[in-house]
């Protein structure tokens, strides 16, 4: 075959790569974080206030009801669930998902961000397993301690 041939393909699946990654981020990409972007409403003005990491969303529904949504599309790594909340981990992301007024509001944040600030609600749950072992010190005698 010709060399002409090889770049002619070359083209055209870079082309095809190129759509594929446009489509992935205008439909709000996949997982959890994709599935709450698309089925609920967006709330900027309910956003942590200083974590630019954080988009915010509600729902009419309580907070067990969206979670039950969620969590029958996308199951999580890990889920924890007390008085003010559900909180949700996937490998990348978490969605905590909170009362509010008559229905929830909907935190997107990245997973270690999550940990850090919601420790006291999932640190039982979430523990060293979360996805960069913020509370794993071993690796033997002396390292890490």
């Amino acid at each position: 075959m010709k060399p002409r041939y090889w770049f002619v393909i070359a083209g055209v699946t870079v082309v095809i790569a190129l759509i594929v990654g446009l489509v992935m981020i205008f439909a709000g990409g996949g997982g959890a974080r994709g599935y709450v972007q698309q089925n609920y409403t967006r709330a900027a003005h309910l956003d942590i206030a200083g974590d630019d990491d954080n988009a915010a969303y509600t729902s009419p529904k309580p907070p067990r009801a969206v979670a039950a949504e969620i969590t029958a599309k996308w199951r999580p790594q890990a889920q924890s669930t007390d008085a003010s909340g559900v909180y949700l981990r996937y490998s990348d992301d978490a969605v905590i998902i909170q009362p509010h007024r008559a229905g929830s509001v909907i935190h997107l944040m990245n997973a270690d961000r999550a940990y850090r600030h919601y420790h006291s609600h999932v640190g039982h749950v979430w523990g060293w397993s979360s996805t960069r072992g913020e509370t794993f010190r071993g690796g033997g005698p002396g390292v890490g301690k």
